[in-house]
C-alpha cells in the first residue's frame, strides 16, 4: 500500500514523535523513508532585520540539516533499508507538497505541532495546509500521544 513514506522534520520532540510513527509505518510496509526539512527563510528575514550575516542562514541550514541525518540514523538503525533526506527552502506546506509530487511519496507522516515558543503553532499550521493540498493521505501525529 504504501512504497514511499515522507516524514517532515524540524527536530522538536513534535516530529520526533512523527518520525517514529513513520518509521513504524515504513518498516509495516518495507517502504522507503524520506527526511525533508524545510528552511522558511522569509519568516526569518522578517524577523531579522539586518539579514545579511550568511552565517546566520548557515546555522539554520546545518541545524535542519542534523535533524534530517538524526532521523535517517534512527530510521537505519530501525533497519530501514532506503532513507532519503533533503533540506529545501521557501513556504513549507509548499515544499512538502511539492516534495511528495517530485518523489512518487504514497504518505506524510506530520507532528501536529513543532518547536516551543513563538513558532510552536507553526508545524501545526504547516500540518494543516499540507492536509488540504496533499495529493496523497496525511497522517497527523498528535504531540503527547501515544507512540
Amino acid at each position: 500500500m504504501y512504497d514511499a513514506v515522507l516524514v517532515p522534520t524540524d527536530g522538536s520532540e513534535g516530529s520526533v514523535t512523527a518520525a517514529e510513527h513513520a518509521i513504524d509505518l515504513a518498516q509495516r510496509h518495507d517502504a522507503s523513508l524520506h527526511a525533508l526539512h524545510v528552511l522558511e527563510t522569509e519568516q526569518v528575514v522578517e524577523q531579522i532585520p539586518d539579514f545579511e550575516d550568511s552565517s546566520i542562514f548557515d546555522r539554520l541550514a546545518a541545524a535542519g540539516q542534523q535533524a534530517v541525518d538524526d532521523l535517517r540514523a534512527q530510521a537505519e538503525d530501525a533497519g530501514i533499508d532506503t532513507v532519503t533526506t533533503a533540506v529545501e527552502q521557501g513556504v513549507p506546506h509548499e515544499e512538502v507538497v511539492d516534495y511528495v509530487e517530485r518523489n512518487d511519496i504514497d504518505v506524510v507522516v506530520m507532528a501536529t505541532e513543532g518547536r516551543t515558543g513563538p513558532s510552536k503553532e507553526l508545524i501545526g499550521s504547516v500540518t494543516e495546509s499540507v492536509v488540504r493540498a496533499s495529493p496523497v493521505p496525511v497522517l497527523a501525529v498528535k504531540v503527547g500521544g501515544e507512540t
